[in-house]
């Protein structure tokens, strides 16, 4: 969709004046942007008060639910690291009894099957871990660029008003 004015922005996020602005509907906004007339979101952008204060406030309430997923998933990893090592030290203790051939390779089974159920978690962890700096990555960079909009809407304004006083 394409917004054309302010009202039709004011009615996306569901608000009444650019007064009723909060951290959710700010980042709502940043994600309407390329969908703006830019005229209309320079307009709109001037008419924040508090721009870098949202800004950074949305970037760390990023980087902390981050930081929080990241803490988990190392907690995580090191109890199914832990749980692997146990496994692993009952199938060694299992190969030191007297077994038949069959229970040994059952048991040689059983050590593979735990290498290879940790090396698909290490690989899973990995994708996750390159999932989260991504998100990190472009949330900086769309707050970055908001910030770069929203400084360059600050520098036509006074430019349009400092010709308009000449």
């Amino acid at each position: 969709m394409q917004y054309n004015n302010e009202a039709d922005i004011l009615k996306a996020l569901g608000m009444g004046s650019w007064r009723n602005l909060s951290k959710d509907k700010f980042v709502q906004f940043l994600a309407m942007m390329p969908e703006m007339d830019k005229e209309v979101a320079l307009k709109a952008i001037s008419q924040f008060p508090e721009f870098t204060k949202f800004a950074r406030s949305a970037l760390e309430d990023t980087t902390k639910a981050l930081q929080a997923a990241l803490d988990s998933n190392e907690r995580s990893q090191a109890q199914v690291h832990e749980i692997h090592l146990e496994r692993l030290a009952i199938l060694k203790a299992e190969l030191d009894k007297d077994l038949t051939p069959d229970e040994r390779m059952r048991v040689l089974d059983d050590i593979r099957e735990v290498g290879e159920r940790s090396a698909a978690k290490d690989t899973e962890n990995k994708e996750f871990l390159a999932e989260q700096l991504a998100v990190k990555e472009i949330t900086t960079v769309v707050l970055v660029l908001a910030l770069l909009v929203f400084v360059g809407a600050r520098v036509l304004i006074q430019g349009g008003a400092s010709k308009a006083t000449a």
